[in-house]
């Protein structure tokens, strides 16, 4: 095995705007990547990436509209942008295939137009770094067909990022008198091209969070991959509305961060703030009052004396199961989100990275009086929340003895 690193992208349609701010982070992170390996618009995304165009791809996801990926009308367009390609649903989709058989199918020949126009082949092989691609082919079954950079012919690589990204509902062409389909049908997480070049640290950039892709993940135990999941739905495979394309690249840089620890919190983003570790927040769950202990055991039906050993043993682990956390949560991630309750319950924008100091000195401020905190934050009314009154009261018991505490 060689210790370099190599970066596999999924494929997952315009969801990939994700891992366009994925990306962003990384290099941000100072990390570079030998080899990159995709999938439909993983491979896309890859090949822009080799270019070292990212922010030419960046550009193409802002500014450019579906019109410039398909001929396809408004009304159609509606129709279908929010279908999920993916694993699950695979028996969905064999209509659509079997119409891209007879070629009535989308056109995406502006896509074509626009490869042309943006990737240069020449310079993404002149950087002398391993590329791969997945895509495989129709002949009364589907058969795989993956391919490294060095298979491809001279001039025919776009032909090849096209095949693989060909998803069932566009119209397709023949190549080589093959009928080709979406790499997603045998591999949309190519991470075995990388380890059969001997790469043994790998960065995954995930579309989904799906059962089937965690199988193919745990096929590379032996080796170190390093994985970035979505903390939300990232909508439809053909969704490239600005407003959701936008959200997708800062969620994928968001996410990034947090993977490699630079950012903090549960479901919220903050800058890392040595201040607020995990001996501060056990501190501060250990010096609660013993009457704050009672009121809280008593909204929680546990019926034992208000000490330490029932803060710790009971209710501890109660509010955790109640904030959703992880089952191996730390003091820390009880902390703080026990302060992300108050911001969710306010309609706070959860994808935006906020000053976690500057969180608790707020609700602090306006804990007493139940002041909304919109005017402090960002207000994302499309949150949905879950409004429960006893989850309200129980946090508002913990921040007030908090800040009692100062």
């Amino acid at each position: 095995m060689i210790n370099i690193k190599g970066l596999v992208l999924e494929g997952g349609g315009t969801k990939g705007a994700y891992q366009i701010g994925a990306y962003k982070a990384l290099r941000d992170l100072g990390l570079e990547f030998q080899g990159v390996t995709g999938t439909s618009i993983g491979a896309l995304n890859g090949a822009y990436i080799l270019q070292n165009d990212i922010e030419v791809m960046e550009d193409i996801w802002l500014t450019y509209d579906y019109t410039h990926f398909m001929n396809i009308d408004e009304e159609n367009y509606e129709k279908y942008k929010n279908i999920d390609f993916t694993a699950k649903n695979i028996n969905n989709v064999i209509g659509l295939i079997n119409k891209a058989r007879k070629n009535e199918g989308i056109d995406i020949s502006p896509l074509r137009t626009l490869l042309e126009n943006t990737l240069n082949e020449e310079v993404i092989r002149k950087t002398n770094k391993d590329f791969g691609l997945i895509t495989v082919y129709w002949d009364k079954r589907i058969n795989p067909h993956p391919l490294y950079i060095e298979d491809i012919p001279n001039g025919r690589l776009i032909d090849y990022l096209i095949a693989s990204s060909s998803l069932p509902i566009f119209k397709l062409d023949r190549m080589d008198e093959k009928l080709y389909l979406d790499g997603m049908f045998f591999d949309n997480m190519p991470v075995t091209l990388l380890e059969n070049k001997g790469y043994s640290d790998i960065v995954v950039i995930r579309l989904v969070d799906d059962f089937f892709g965690k199988l193919n993940l745990n096929k590379h135990q032996e080796i170190n991959v390093k994985t970035i999941i979505p903390s939300e739905y990232l909508g439809g495979s053909l969704n490239k509305d600005k407003d959701n394309v936008e959200k997708n690249i800062h969620l994928g840089y968001l996410d990034a961060m947090k993977a490699y620890d630079r950012y903090e919190g549960n479901k919220y983003y903050f800058n890392a703030d040595y201040k607020f570790d995990e001996q501060y927040c056990f501190d501060k769950f250990i010096r609660m009052d013993k009457e704050s202990i009672e009121n809280i055991s008593s909204l929680l039906g546990i019926k034992k004396d208000p000490n330490l050993r029932t803060l710790l043993e009971n209710i501890v682990p109660k509010v955790g199961e109640m904030l959703n956390l992880n089952k191996e949560f730390s003091y820390k991630d009880l902390f703080y989100g026990i302060y992300e309750k108050k911001l969710e319950e306010n309609s706070i924008n959860r994808i935006q990275l906020y000053d976690f100091n500057k969180v608790v000195d707020t609700v602090n401020k306006n804990i007493h009086n139940n002041k909304n905190l919109s005017s402090n934050f960002e207000v994302k009314p499309i949150i949905s929340l879950q409004k429960n009154k006893m989850s309200k009261i129980l946090t508002n018991c913990f921040l007030k003895d908090f800040k009692n505490q100062s």
